[in-house]
């Protein structure tokens, strides 16, 4: 039943509880005062009887008696009229229309349908005769219609009030409450957070449709942000240099790339929804199946090499949970390892064609160490992109979980307003209800906000470290700042490890010199005393420690892993040294670290070990970089 209505038919009910209480309000009143009345008038009009009758009495004059008795015709009411003289005898009797005889006077009660009253009779003080006047009452229905008239009049003032209440109530509270509920239905299918309400007015009801604006302002302005976060995350995910793909726990991909897209040869829209096993020929879907289920059963990131056409892929998958700990889906970033697998390959065979033709052959020496330079330059700018690509990776798994909560609270907050919408329709809104739908949308909106800023956080801390490290540019930095930026973009490695890492970096240590460079060398000392020096160390401890010395920085990174052997400790700067042949390792990440700090920093680097006890790096590079003529790529 819709507001409107219950309305009417309450206020006609009050109308109608109004005529009863007042009906019943007159008849307690006149069968309270009615009887009174007539006594009281029945009395006076017997004082003056019994006075004019007193010489009757005191000659005995019954005919002047009788003529007395009979003035009382001009009050029809009065039926019995009875004059006694001493010790009870009548004198003289008066009747209209009732044939009762004068009862003795000792024992004169009251009759039903009439009412008596004896009045003494007295010369001087002592009493010579009574007198009886007997009236008759009227029943309630004769005596209602001389009220008739007010009782209409007070029904028509109360219907008239009834009437301006109705339509007063309906222009101010049901008018704007079924705008109110037509505005929700809108948004709600239409998810038009444009849409106003009209506020009239400064009552609750203006005060809600306020408070409905200002909700919807926020929801719409939370929405653009979402909006363009998201295209922001699929911008970098689409040129990020490697696939990623996020899918559900049935298996269907929720999540893909460019790249991705690119690589099974159909367009990204058409891949959502889809398993393997209608992308990928049955064997390869069958593996990447296996491999899912083993990342879920790890709980940790696992790493493998995949075939895929004729290219090699390195490949990460890690499982994703939600707030609850529970894992929903299994993310996968792919990185296109075959050229620096040929580019391995093709610098051994130059090497060993180097080694074989250098006592004969100056001239192709030289040629093929012009090769060999290529070559490294080469494999060092695909280690950087590697490293580019695992920093997305990283920042991918961690924008996941507050966009998540994002679309999480927005789908709440849309099923909200649909259940209030839907009360606002059956009418079943109350003023408890309302607040707990306010309540509610607070709270959506605060999970939205939070989420939506700590997004928006972790995009502006990749941006700075992606900008830096490719393109080494120079500007004025706070190195403890950069620092802290840098810690915040690699937390991914320590996520799903018992590894931790400890900074403590003097304040206000300002610094002119090449930011990427400094990110760089952080980058793959941090990389590196996770993949070395504490493979096998539960709960590795790194700390990071840097101070001003003079006009220089010094700059120490320690780990309490294993430690680097000391037969190793002198060769672990030279290029494709690594003791992890063949396991992914190229052996340029500390000589690239020593190049950007000898080079483009004007610094220097050094390592300190003892086997078993951990390992210690001590960079010291200038607050001014030395100047070049022209920066490097």
């Amino acid at each position: 039943m819709k507001l409107e209505r219950r309305l009417i038919r309450l206020s006609v009910g009050v109308l109608l509880l109004g005529v009863v209480l007042h009906l019943a309000l007159l008849l307690a009143y006149e069968q309270s005062t009615y009887r009174d009345r007539i006594l009281q008038d029945l009395r006076g009009r017997a004082e003056i009887l019994a006075l004019n009758s007193a010489a009757a009495i005191s000659f005995d004059d019954a005919r002047a008696a009788d003529e007395n008795l009979q003035t009382l015709r001009t009050n029809p009411s009065v039926t019995l009229a009875c004059l006694y003289g001493d010790r009870g005898r009548i004198v003289a009797t008066y009747r209209v229309g009732s044939r009762s005889p004068c009862p003795p006077l000792e024992g004169v009660v009251q009759i039903p349908g009439a009412i008596r009253h004896v009045e003494p009779i007295r010369v001087q003080s002592q009493t010579i005769g009574h007198l009886l006047l007997q009236e008759r009452l009227p029943s309630l229905a004769e005596r209602l219609p001389r009220y008739g008239l007010m009782l209409s009049s007070s029904i028509a003032v109360e219907a008239l009030l009834v009437l301006v209440m109705v339509l007063t109530l309906r222009a101010r509270v049901i008018q704007p409450v079924n705008e109110l509920a037509a505005l929700a239905a809108h948004v709600t299918e239409a998810r038009d957070y444009a849409q106003r309400i009209r506020v009239h007015g400064n009552d609750e009801i203006s005060e809600l449709g306020t408070a409905v604006n200002r909700m919807l302002a926020a929801i719409e302005e939370r929405a653009v942000a979402l909006r363009e976060s998201a295209q922001l995350l699929q911008a970098l995910i689409d040129h990020a240099p490697a696939t990623i793909t996020m899918k559900g726990d049935d298996g269907r991909y929720l999540l893909v790339n460019e790249q991705f897209a690119r690589q099974v040869g159909q367009p990204a829209e058409r891949i959502l929804g889809q398993r393997d096993d209608t992308l990928f020929p049955p064997q390869l879907a069958r593996l990447r199946e296996e491999l899912d289920h083993a990342t879920v059963l790890a709980g940790s990131a696992q790493r493998h090499e995949e075939e895929f056409g004729d290219r090699t892929w390195l490949t990460e998958r890690f499982a994703l949970r939600n707030t609850a700990g529970e894992i929903y889906a299994v993310s996968a970033i792919s990185t296109d390892i075959t050229d620096q697998r040929e580019t391995q390959a093709s610098l051994a065979d130059a090497l060993a064609r180097l080694t074989e033709l250098n006592e004969s052959l100056e001239s192709r020496v030289a040629q093929r160490t012009t090769e060999l330079k290529q070559a490294m330059e080469q494999l060092v700018q695909s280690e950087k992109l590697a490293a580019l690509g695992s920093l997305v990776a990283g920042i991918a798994h961690e924008l996941n979980t507050p966009i998540g909560m994002v679309v999480t609270a927005s789908s709440s907050m849309a099923d909200l307003a649909r259940s209030f919408s839907a009360q606002v329709a059956d009418n079943r809104v109350s003023r408890s209800g309302f607040q707990r739908f306010l309540d509610d949308l607070a709270i959506g909106m605060s999970l939205i906000e939070n989420n939506s800023l700590r997004a928006g956080s972790l995009i502006n801390d990749f941006k700075q470290v992606a900008v830096d490290q490719t393109s080494m540019r120079r500007r004025s930095f706070q190195l403890d700042e950069l620092i802290d930026n840098t810690l915040h973009a690699l937390g991914p490695l320590f996520k799903h490890s018992q590894h931790r890492i400890e900074s403590r970096v003097e304040a206000n240590i300002e610094c002119d010199s090449f930011p990427g460079a400094i990110e760089q060398i952080l980058t793959n000392l941090i990389q590196n005393a996770l993949i070395h020096g504490l493979a096998n160390h539960p709960g590795g401890l790194i700390e990071l420690e840097a101070r001003r010395d003079g006009d220089a920085v010094v700059l120490e990174l320690s780990d309490n892993g294993c430690g680097i052997a000391s037969q190793h400790l002198a060769q672990i700067f030279n290029p494709f040294f690594t003791t992890r042949l063949g396991e992914g390792g190229s052996g340029l990440g500390l000589y690239i670290v020593h190049n950007l700090a000898g080079g483009i920093l004007g610094g220097k680097i050094e390592a300190f070990s003892t086997e078993g006890t951990g390992a210690r790096f001590r960079l010291s590079f200038p607050l001014v970089a030395p100047r070049r003529v022209k920066a490097p790529n």
